[in-house]
């Protein structure tokens, strides 16, 4: 793990002088979920900020998760919104319309220019309870005893069991484009400790998953969103997963999943940091001519 002395300092938090790396997000939460912030207004802000593109990311609908995920009526308002933004600003700058697309959807991809693959939830086959990895520490530890007999392990395997099935199985004839948040289930372990992520039998259950991702060429994002609410100190995933990856020659971009525009490039200057150390030296983002590009740390 990286020193606490390095992640988090506020130093590293201003991106005014940041690389051309930096300079775009492909993780973007708008008003038609669970955004703070209209797409309009992301795309003034990015701007501001010298971004040479913006992907949007919507979370997909699914019945369990209505609450944050867009509605299929906000769906069709928001894909149609993103096509009138790219025309309005095409010359200022690329805006991307992408989909955050979780394990339990079922919708139609053929809109999107890129797919982001993520899990949230995990239904209990008994119960039928619908649970959040990423809610409450009181949340998770209910899971954990309920569908899980307390057996942290079992709880992990089955995470990432599904991420990988997401990311590995072609969806309607394609395969994801961005593996989001790998590690998903430690947001609470800074505070809680509910996962001992040194623990050599979690960690093989996490590169395993990890390494079936990668075999796919899919990108993983570098996403600093938890440390931007407060929960972490790392992005996800973590040092030792960069690591991994670097290793087995795995793309990455950084992201920030943005819910508010003050967050749009929260803490990337050091991601770009925490990959340098990791070994990497250039790192993928949305491109003006291209869907990605390749660009220097």
């Amino acid at each position: 793990m990286i020193p606490k002395h390095t992640i988090g300092s506020n130093a590293l938090r201003s991106n005014a002088l940041c690389s051309n790396a930096l300079r775009s997000n492909a993780h973007t939460h708008t008003t038609f979920c669970d955004g703070a912030d209209s797409a309009e207004e992301l795309v003034r802000h990015a701007l501001s900020l010298g971004f040479i593109s913006l992907g949007f990311s919507g979370h997909s609908y699914y019945p369990d998760c209505s609450h944050y995920c867009m509605s299929p009526e906000g769906t069709l308002q928001y894909q149609a919104e993103i096509r009138r933004l790219q025309a309005a600003y095409q010359d200022r700058i690329t805006v991307r319309l992408g989909l955050e697309l979780d394990y339990f959807s079922q919708v139609d991809l053929a809109p999107y220019e890129y797919i982001i693959g993520s899990v949230h939830h995990f239904r209990d086959p008994s119960s039928h309870i619908f649970y959040a990895f990423d809610g409450s520490a009181d949340h998770f530890r209910q899971m954990l005893d309920q569908s899980f007999n307390g057996n942290i392990l079992a709880l992990a395997r089955a995470y990432y069991s599904m991420l990988a099935q997401l990311v590995t199985q072609p969806q309607q004839g394609r395969r994801i484009d961005i593996v989001g948040h790998f590690n998903l289930i430690t947001k609470q372990n800074r505070v809680h400790h509910l996962i001992d992520e040194s623990d050599p039998a979690y960690q093989k259950i996490a590169y395993e998953a990890l390494r079936a991702c990668a075999q796919t060429g899919a990108i993983f994002e570098v996403n600093t969103g938890a440390m931007a609410r407060g929960y972490a100190n790392e992005p996800y995933p973590n040092l030792e997963m960069l690591r991994w990856l670097h290793e087995l020659k795995a793309p990455v971009i950084i992201t920030s999943d943005c819910h508010a525009m003050a967050c749009l490039d929260f803490a990337f200057e050091e991601a770009r940091q925490l990959l340098l150390t990791a070994g990497y030296r250039s790192v993928m983002r949305l491109g003006r001519n291209s869907l990605f590009e390749e660009v220097a740390l």
